[in-house]
């Protein structure tokens, strides 16, 4: 499967979305005690980015193709642009074999709600596929949507998902299967390990706002609450169901258990 990124320079969100995937040696320098926990895999050969000169939010654009130079075929193209040239992304992609469209939202203003829904329509008149996640790590698989699905699958980014081994009331072990597509669950799963399960929840937040979280601290109408909130409630879930096996029935228990989380 073959990926591109397509976005204005400056962009700090999309430069660390294309740097997960490629897995940049100078990626993640979080930790002193840095063990690269995240491994030595990469989607170099699958990956491209087509990064394009800052355009001021207010200013009109009437001929798309002055900004937008020739772009890579594909199967996902993930665009975070001025929206006069997202107006017009679905028809220049239409012949370049892209069957996914995603525009992550990272803040309320990166996407109106009148463009999102005139992206779903442009898109379905062309048989592209897509998506607007708000934020980018709340894209999830869904039923009957074959190049999203392959895609969550294929570059393991996305609605983030662990594999947890507990013993003793503590995390021993933390494996990642699917990441936030801006690479924290890497360090979340660090950060927990040899953590009882009753500090889990105040670790979890520490590390979203440690790593930090790329979501806006402006409120989100749509939301009831700020993209940020809105991140770091998807890592505790995504722990939260790494830990169902180990869920505890006693209602009484002081052991800082699940239902604690």
């Amino acid at each position: 499967m073959k990926l591109t990124f397509l976005y204005h320079e400056a962009n700090k969100g999309m430069e660390r979305f294309y740097n997960h995937l490629i897995n940049d040696r100078d990626f993640c320098r979080i930790c002193e005690d840095c063990y690269n926990c995240r491994g030595d895999w990469s989607y170099r050969e699958d990956v491209k980015r087509v990064v394009i000169p800052p355009v001021d939010r207010e200013e009109f654009i009437e001929d798309p193709s002055e900004y937008i130079p020739e772009i890579p075929r594909g199967d996902v193209i993930v665009a975070q642009l001025h929206e006069d040239l997202l107006y017009e992304l679905p028809y220049i992609i239409g012949d370049k074999g892209y069957k996914l469209l995603i525009v992550p939202s990272e803040s309320p203003g990166d996407l109106s709600p009148s463009m999102r829904d005139t992206l779903k329509k442009s898109c379905e008149k062309l048989d592209i596929d897509f998506k607007n996640p708000k934020p980018f790590c709340a894209l999830k698989r869904e039923e009957g949507r074959e190049t999203l699905n392959r895609f969550i699958d294929y570059f393991k980014i996305g609605y983030p998902q662990m594999e947890i081994k507990v013993e003793n009331h503590k995390v021993v072990e933390a494996k990642v299967i699917v990441s936030a597509p801006c690479g924290i669950t890497y360090y979340i799963a660090k950060r927990i390990k040899g953590k009882s399960l009753g500090e889990l929840k105040e670790e979890v937040f520490k590390a979203h706002h440690n790593y930090p979280c790329l979501g806006s601290m402006e409120y989100d109408k749509e939301l009831e609450d700020t993209v940020l909130h809105e991140g770091g409630y998807i890592a505790l879930d995504c722990v939260r169901r790494a830990l169902l096996p180990y869920k505890c029935k006693n209602r009484f228990c002081s052991k800082g258990c699940l239902m604690q989380l």
